[in-house]
């Protein structure tokens, strides 16, 4: 299928964040039926024109349901809505609890030998099992309470994209975060690299965790003594999606079109770059941002890995 093909098909959209709206005009464009259902009160970061959209009513039959959220409650929302309508939905309470639990996702990751954060320092990091980079908390660990794990000085994250279908997942494209005193200081992407922890931690989780049409993401940090570790798994594309900035801004590709049936290709050509640089040092945070868009004076040739899914 391509993004023609969809074209007086109905679609259900759980969420009111900025992140939806490329995806919203993509149907839009195709003339669907688009539905927004209002999971929550009014934020900063929600988009005007999907706030206002039209909710949910009871003569709706959706086809699709886009959710670019992860927090229990939608991806609750997102399976009860699929089985009342009839779609396939891969999601089960095991794995919502791991969508949307930084604890969950460190015991699995810890169950696969996949590397995780040290925790047995006496200087932690305390962060929120809920989704989200904020909030963190560096704390003695006599202080510490829920979630937790070493204070680790960051050279950089590296932030993997990946996409499900219904057999595979497919690694598109990476882009990078280099830090200084553990403040975020500036971006690049695309971003190429090809080491095994990461490769086998994909291998090993795509084993054991279902995703079926989704773009989700995966951290991984680099500290400065030259360890890897996994970091927040993300079941929705990262910040920046809703610019095009990681695909058809930079790249011959447009992912929402996997959304919709497309089977990503073996390779994709990026001709520009982004780079983003963080206009104020906030530790384990994220200030606005000053962004480049730069043509690249050698195209790169992204060879999209694909693995084998449950």
């Amino acid at each position: 299928m391509n993004g023609s093909m969809i074209t007086g098909t109905n679609v259900l959209f759980l969420s009111t964040k900025i992140k939806s709206l490329s995806a919203y005009e993509y149907c839009k464009e195709r003339n669907c039926d688009v539905r927004v259902l209002h999971m929550a009160d009014k934020h900063p970061n929600d988009s005007e024109t999907l706030y206002l959209e039209t909710q949910l009513g009871n003569d709706f039959m959706p086809d699709y349901i886009i959710n670019f959220k992860e927090q229990e409650k939608y991806l609750r929302k997102e399976k009860e809505l699929s089985i009342k309508y009839g779609l396939d939905t891969f999601l089960t309470e095991d794995n919502i609890k791991f969508f949307s639990s930084k604890v969950e996702q460190d015991r699995v990751f810890k169950s696969l030998d996949i590397p995780t954060v040290p925790n047995d320092g006496d200087k932690v990091l305390q962060k929120s099992d809920l989704s989200g980079g904020t909030n963190f908390k560096v704390v003695n660990r006599e202080d510490a309470t829920g979630f937790f794990q070493d204070y680790v000085d960051i050279n950089s994250i590296v932030s993997c994209h990946l996409y499900a279908d219904d057999n595979s997942w497919y690694w598109l494209n990476n882009h990078v975060i280099y830090y200084e005193n553990n403040c975020p200081k500036h971006s690049y992407t695309p971003y190429l690299i090809d080491l095994e922890v990461i490769e086998s931690s994909i291998k090993k989780l795509s084993q054991n965790i279902s995703i079926k049409n989704k773009i989700f993401g995966w951290q991984f940090l680099f500290d400065k003594n030259g360890d890897v570790y996994s970091i927040d798994f993300n079941l929705r594309p990262f910040g920046g999606f809703d610019k095009g900035s990681y695909d058809r801004s930079i790249s011959d590709q447009n992912w929402i079109d996997y959304l919709f049936g497309k089977t990503p290709p073996e390779s994709i050509l990026y001709t520009h770059s982004v780079k983003c640089r963080y206009k104020e040092k906030i530790q384990f945070g994220y200030s606005d941002i000053n962004k480049i868009k730069d043509e690249l004076k050698h195209p790169i040739l992204f060879k999209v890995k694909k693995y084998d899914s449950i």
